[in-house]
């Protein structure tokens, strides 16, 4: 029988030219495995550039770099991108792999139980499983090689807590101790809208939608996952607002809400600074978060709709609500006696 020889492109030990290589449309093209000399022959990736392999290999260094980037690009926050630059920075230098070939299940595994030794929580833990799990899963959508295993990995469990709240008192403590002018209204109105501390700094005077003979709005343009929303405002909070604006805010070109004195926006460094302060002079600590859950706890109290707190809150789902709302053992145990078979 004659043999009939291949073409070369067929050929196991002859590399295809570029343009056999096969590439989607508006993919970069990809890159084949090239070998390399020694280490010295390795040129430092820049960001945007399709991470080249290196011995066979893609350093994780190189596609954590690229894989920020697309954050960027995709409209996530700056501190959203720089806690997942954290946790991946803490997972490669706590002995994490090197290329993205080395990474599997059983290596995350180790990984957690390591932090589980240390003594972190629950949240902690679960947040590195889920930014090693969100950089492999975007690995896997630009066709990088990723272990299955890893893909397949379930989260691990997150013990519930009992959602924390402030109390009258407290309240009325932090309204007292807070000064006359952009502090008091940043703490009025993180507890009268529920909204996070984030989108109270971004807050600018065009947001601020007041009609003589109906309510005011709040706009957040650009929330968590960058949705846009509205956020109703109550009179007491509405008054307060006036009077901030009209006696308070310093004249500035700055089109944010909330002003220095020296007429500075508000950042969400100083805002958590506020808070701190008002944590030594109270003596009971503060958190922009546990504002919000007293909103979400009083208005479902008080007789609120669950379809208007979730739009309310921004969230998508119902199940997102419920991990705010926390009723108190009075709640639980009212009309109890008159419910009970026994």
């Amino acid at each position: 029988m004659e043999n009939i020889q291949k073409p070369l492109w067929h050929s196991q030990t002859v590399m295809p030219s570029p343009a056999v290589l096969k590439r989607g449309p508006g993919r970069p093209p990809k890159v084949a495995p090239l070998p390399v000399a020694g280490a010295a022959d390795r040129a430092p990736v820049e960001v945007g550039v399709r991470v080249q392999p290196l011995r066979g290999l893609h350093p994780v260094r190189a596609l954590l770099r690229e894989w920020l980037l697309e954050l960027k690009v995709m409209g996530r926050s700056s501190r959203t991108i720089d806690w997942y630059q954290q946790k991946m920075d803490w997972y490669r230098s706590s002995g994490g792999v090197e290329n993205l070939e080395q990474l599997n299940a059983f290596e995350l595994k180790r990984f957690l139980a390591e932090q589980q030794e240390r003594g972190l929580s629950d949240n902690k833990i679960h947040g590195f499983f889920q930014v090693i799990k969100s950089f492999a899963n975007w690995c896997s959508r630009e066709e990088y090689p990723v272990d299955p295993s890893v893909l397949r990995m379930r989260p691990p469990k997150v013990a519930l807590q009992e959602m924390s709240t402030y109390t009258t008192d407290q309240v009325k403590a932090i309204f007292e101790a807070a000064k006359v002018g952009w502090p008091q209204l940043a703490v009025k109105i993180l507890l009268g809208t529920g909204m996070r501390v984030g989108e109270l700094c971004n807050l600018q005077l065009e947001d601020v939608e007041d009609d003589d003979d109906a309510m005011m709005f709040l706009k957040i343009k650009r929330g968590k996952g960058a949705k846009f929303r509205r956020v109703p405002v109550s009179q007491r909070l509405r008054r307060e607002i006036i009077r901030y604006i009209n006696r308070s805010r310093p004249d500035s070109p700055a089109p944010n809400l909330l002003l220095l004195t020296s007429g500075r926006p508000v950042s969400v460094q100083t805002a958590c600074e506020l808070l701190q302060r008002l944590h030594k002079k109270l003596g009971f600590p503060l958190h922009a978060h546990k504002f919000r859950h007293t909103f979400a706890t009083e208005y479902l109290r008080r007789g609120g709709e669950m379809e208007r707190l979730r739009r309310i809150l921004g969230h998508t789902t119902y199940s997102m609500v419920m991990r705010y709302v926390h009723l108190d053992k009075g709640d639980l145990g009212r009309d109890f006696d008159q419910r009970a078979p026994f």
